[in-house]
């Protein structure tokens, strides 16, 4: 639902884009960019029996000469075969567990492209809350050379056309029936991350 509120938002958002997802479980997300426009999806996870899973269905969905699966553990060594490859990078629910954060951030900070989109979906759940996690996260995530975007920013506007905030795009995603469930179960946020600008002098 994500993907597609930025689509309807913003028609460009994935049009001939290079999309790379962490995480991706059954592979629908790589797959709905795919028929979203993107012109490459890399849909990657360290599970192989997860990755045939993800396979399978993309072979279904017919997007197999848009869609790659591929072996990726976390970490600025392991990601660096795939260095400045994504235009946008999505995934979803990856940050559970903090001692994964720096290695996914490195992740994330290595296969970005200097303008890239990282595009993520945090879900909370009983016993767990959205906005520490997030917090400690996006404080590793710094850094590493990442930063929040804003709607201001030049390089997000055309990934979320005329929404006016994050939390617009989560009432987008989440009706307001599901919200009251969700929130009571340690939230939602959407994140958009983007490349540090480095500033040269002369």
């Amino acid at each position: 639902r994500l993907l597609d509120a930025l689509h309807q938002s913003s028609p460009t958002t994935f049009q001939s884009k290079t999309v790379l997802e962490l995480g991706c479980g059954t592979g629908l997300a790589s797959i709905a960019c795919a028929k979203l426009g993107a012109s490459h999806v890399i849909a990657t996870d360290a599970n192989a029996e997860v990755l045939e899973l993800a396979k399978r269905n993309i072979e279904r969905n017919d997007v197999s000469s848009i869609v790659d699966t591929a072996a990726l553990q976390w970490g600025a060594m392991d990601a660096s075969e795939y260095f400045n490859v994504a235009d946008i990078i999505i995934g979803s629910d990856l940050t559970y567990n903090s001692g994964s954060w720096v290695a996914l951030a490195e992740t994330m900070s290595t296969i970005l492209k200097e303008n890239g989109i990282v595009i993520y979906l945090s879900l909370g759940h009983s016993g767990f809350n959205v906005s520490g996690e997030m917090g400690g996260f996006l404080s590793v995530a710094g850094n590493v050379g990442l930063r929040v975007l804003t709607v201001e920013n030049v390089d997000l506007k055309n990934v979320v056309g005329n929404l006016s905030s994050a939390e617009e795009v989560v009432s987008r995603v989440v009706t307001s029936e599901e919200r009251n469930v969700i929130d009571a179960n340690g939230g939602v946020r959407v994140v958009f991350l983007g490349k540090k600008k480095i500033l040269r002098k002369g």
